[in-house]
């Protein structure tokens, strides 16, 4: 595959992304400000069909596009680009010498690692963003694992399901 056609692809993914990351839909309603939205899918793709770096950045554009264009949030989205990182560089690693068991293995991995991660950056980050209390922030903690946990399970089993097909319409030589 021609460096061009990769760069049109990533382009293509990267809008993709960010067009669907206009579809937030708040998993738990006590804690709306947690909204999925299917954008990691476009990254995870290209992560799975190419290399984990052009998975990230997918990341990195449709996170700057968002930034950009709607939310205006540097923190927020700064974070949502951590997780996807943290989720699609583990996921991809692993599963780069293929196999479905690698492969549920590196979705495994990625969630344990992103869900985590994500923890741990929200104590660090939260009581400074919003200014709360620690003790806010561990209220909060059960709901932040929760969504990271079903946010990329969903991302997973969507991947599971469609990467292989868009592999053969994406490199209809290989594979």
């Amino acid at each position: 595959m021609t460096n061009t056609k990769k760069v049109a692809i990533v382009g293509v993914f990267s809008a993709l992304a960010f067009v669907v990351m206009y579809l937030e839909l708040p998993i738990f309603p006590a804690v709306n400000f947690l909204k999925y939205d299917p954008s990691d899918i476009m990254a995870l793709l290209i992560a799975f069909i190419y290399s984990p770096m052009l998975g990230v950045l997918v990341l990195a554009i449709k996170d700057i596009l968002f930034y950009l264009f709607k939310s205006g949030d540097i923190v927020g989205i700064a974070m949502n680009f951590v997780a996807g990182v943290l989720f699609i560089v583990p996921a991809a690693m692993i599963y780069s010498k293929k196999g479905r068991v690698r492969e549920i293995f590196g979705y495994l991995a990625g969630i344990a690692v992103a869900t985590g991660g994500m923890a741990l950056l929200n104590i660090v980050v939260v009581p400074f963003y919003w200014k709360v209390s620690l003790e806010t922030v561990f209220a909060l903690l059960p709901w932040i694992i929760g969504f990271n946990a079903i946010k990329f399970s969903i991302d997973s089993v969507v991947n599971y399901i469609i990467h292989r097909r868009v592999k053969k319409i994406l490199e209809p030589n290989e594979e």
